[in-house]
C-alpha cells in the first residue's frame, strides 16, 4: 500500500503553493490522520472561493492517488469530515520509538466532551451560558512582547502607551465572579488582556474567587509575584501559567523587551518550592509562543522549566492576525519539528513538555467556516468590556461590543438582546479564515462544534466513550 509520505507528495502536486510544505511534512511526521486534516483544510480554502471547487479538488486528489480505493478519505462532496478524535496523535513508524507525551490536561484539544449537557442545549437552540471566561482585570502590561496584540494595535497601557493602564474596579470584578457562577459559567481565567497582577487588589480578587468556590486561573508574565503571598496564589488558583517565550537573556530582551528573565525564573522557582511545602494541587506551568526570533530557544526553555520545578511547559505557534501583521513563521514550524520533538524528550512523570501539534501542523487554516465557540468561551477586556473573544478588543469593536461590566452586571449583559445579536453576527457574518486570527482561542471547540455539532448526542457519547472515560484534569477549563 502506498505510504503516507508518497500520498502527501502526490497531494503536493495540487497547485496550492502555500500549503505544499504543510501537506508533505504533515504526512511524513504525523501520519495519515493529520494528513487527512490537511485535505480538509485544502478543501475549506477552495470552498471560500467557490463551492463548486470542492468536487473539483476532491476529483483531482483521487486522480493523483494510484490506488484511491485503498485510502480512507473521510470526506463527502461539500462536507468536511465529522471526526474529532482523529486529531489525537497517531505517530508514524518514524516516531514510534520516541517518547509519548502524556497530555494530562488535554492542552492540544478541548474539554467539551465533559460538558455535553451544555452542548446538547446548544444543539436545541437554547441560549446557553458560556462555560468559560477569559477575563482581564487590567488593561495594560509591564512588558511589550513582539507578538502581543495590545502592542501591535497600540492600545492604551501597552508598549509605548504603557503608563495608561486602567484597572477594572474591584467590586465590578467580584460581582462578575458572582454573576458568572449564578448563570452557569464553570471557570474564569485571568488572561486575555494585560498583566492582571498589576491590579492593586489582585490578591484580594483571587482570594474572593476561592471564597465563592470559583474555578479560577491566571496567566502572567511573572514579574509582579509577591513572595509574601505565594500561599494566596496557590490556595486560590487551579493553575498558574508563566508566559515566557525565551530560553536566554538575549532572546528574552528581544521578545519581551524587558531585562527581567532572572526575576521571572526566580519567581517561578519560588512558587514551585512553596507548592511542595504546602502540598498544593495548583498546577504551575510555562507557555512559549514560537516566533521567528525564538525557535532555537525551545529546547533551552524546556530545560529551564524542568530546573525551576514547574509541572509543564507548553509550546504553541504564534496566532497571527488575518492580515499577517505578526509574520508568523508557519513554514518554519515544519522545519523545526526535530526541535519540538527534542524538547518533548525532557518530559517525565513530574514534568510534561507539551507541543500543540495540531496548531503547529495546520498551517494556520481552519477547516470550518463559521464560529460557534464564542457561545462557550467569552472574552472580557481589562476595561470591563464584554466581547465574543479578545480578537475584537480593538478590531471593529463597535460592531462586537456586548456591554461593559462597570456599567451593567455581567448577568444583565448576558440576558440582553445585544449579547445575542452579536453572537448571531459572529456566526453569520465573520469569515474565520479571512477576518480572524489563526489558531484562535476557540479553534479546538469550533472544530468539534462544526464537525460534530449536529450529531445525535447519544451517538457522540457512544462514539467517544473511550475518550470520555479518560477524563483529564481541569475539565472546567475547556
Amino acid at each position: 500500500m502506498i505510504s503516507e509520505i508518497q500520498i502527501a507528495e502526490k497531494l503536493s502536486l495540487i497547485k496550492e503553493k502555500d500549503l505544499k510544505d504543510n501537506i508533505v511534512n504533515s504526512g511524513r511526521v504525523q501520519g495519515i490522520n493529520i494528513y487527512k486534516e490537511n485535505i480538509n483544510i485544502l478543501i475549506a480554502k477552495k470552498s471560500i472561493e467557490s463551492d463548486t471547487d470542492i468536487s473539483m479538488v476532491k476529483k483531482e486528489i483521487l486522480n493523483l492517488l494510484p490506488n484511491p480505493e485503498k485510502i480512507s478519505i473521510d470526506i463527502k462532496e461539500g462536507e468536511l469530515k465529522k471526526s474529532d478524535v482523529t486529531h489525537l496523535l497517531n505517530m508514524s513508524d518514524l516516531d514510534k520509538n520516541e517518547k509519548k507525551v502524556n497530555d494530562k490536561w488535554n492542552m492540544d484539544s478541548h474539554k467539551l466532551f465533559w460538558h455535553l449537557d451544555r452542548v446538547e442545549a446548544w444543539q436545541r437552540g437554547e441560549k446557553v451560558a458560556p462555560l468559560h471566561l477569559d477575563m482581564g482585570i487590567s488593561s495594560g502590561c509591564n512588558m511589550a512582547c513582539t507578538f502581543c496584540y495590545g502592542v501591535i494595535q497600540n492600545r492604551d497601557g501597552f508598549g509605548t502607551n504603557s503608563k495608561k493602564i486602567f484597572h477594572t474596579p474591584t467590586e465590578a470584578v467580584k460581582q462578575t465572579f458572582k454573576d458568572a457562577k449564578e448563570i452557569g459559567v464553570k471557570s474564569i481565567a485571568l488572561i486575555g488582556e494585560g498583566e492582571n497582577t498589576l491590579h492593586p487588589d489582585f490578591y484580594e480578587i483571587i482570594n474572593y474567587g476561592r471564597e465563592i468556590d470559583l474555578d479560577l486561573s491566571l496567566a502572567t508574565n511573572g514579574i509582579r509575584i509577591d513572595h509574601k503571598k505565594l500561599d494566596v496564589i496557590l490556595n486560590s488558583l487551579k493553575w498558574i501559567r508563566f508566559n515566557i517565550s525565551a530560553g536566554t537573556k538575549e532572546t528574552f530582551q528581544k521578545i519581551h523587551r524587558v531585562n527581567q528573565m532572572d526575576r521571572v525564573l526566580g519567581n517561578a522557582k519560588a512558587l514551585a518550592e512553596m507548592k511542595k511545602k504546602l502540598n498544593s494541587k495548583c498546577v504551575i506551568g510555562f507557555q512559549m509562543v514560537v516566533t521567528k526570533e525564538n525557535m532555537n530557544d525551545i529546547v533551552p526553555l524546556s530545560k529551564l522549566g524542568k530546573e525551576c520545578g514547574v509541572d509543564y511547559f507548553v509550546v504553541k505557534p504564534c496566532s497571527d492576525t488575518f492580515d499577517n501583521r505578526l509574520d508568523s513563521p508557519k513554514g518554519e514550524y515544519i522545519e523545526a519539528l526535530d526541535i519540538f520533538k527534542e524538547a518533548e524528550q525532557y518530559s517525565n512523570e513530574n514534568y510534561t513538555v507539551n507541543v500543540k501539534w495540531k496548531k503547529v501542523l495546520n498551517g494556520g487554516w481552519k477547516d470550518y467556516n463559521s464560529c460557534h465557540g464564542t457561545q462557550f468561551i467569552l472574552g472580557l477586556s481589562g476595561r470591563g468590556d464584554v466581547f465574543p473573544c479578545g480578537h475584537w478588543f480593538q478590531e471593529r469593536r463597535d460592531e462586537f461590543l456586548m456591554g461593559n461590566i462597570i456599567e451593567k452586571s455581567f448577568k444583565e449583559i448576558w440576558e440582553s438582546d445585544r449579547y445575542w445579536e452579536v453572537q448571531e453576527k459572529i456566526r453569520k457574518e465573520v469569515n474565520v479564515n479571512k477576518h480572524c486570527e489563526s489558531n484562535c482561542r476557540q479553534h479546538y471547540i469550533n472544530r468539534f462544534l462544526f464537525h460534530e455539532g449536529k450529531t445525535n448526542m447519544e451517538k457522540i457519547k457512544k462514539d467517544y466513550k473511550k475518550h470520555i472515560d479518560r477524563k483529564p484534569d481541569h475539565i472546567n477549563f475547556i
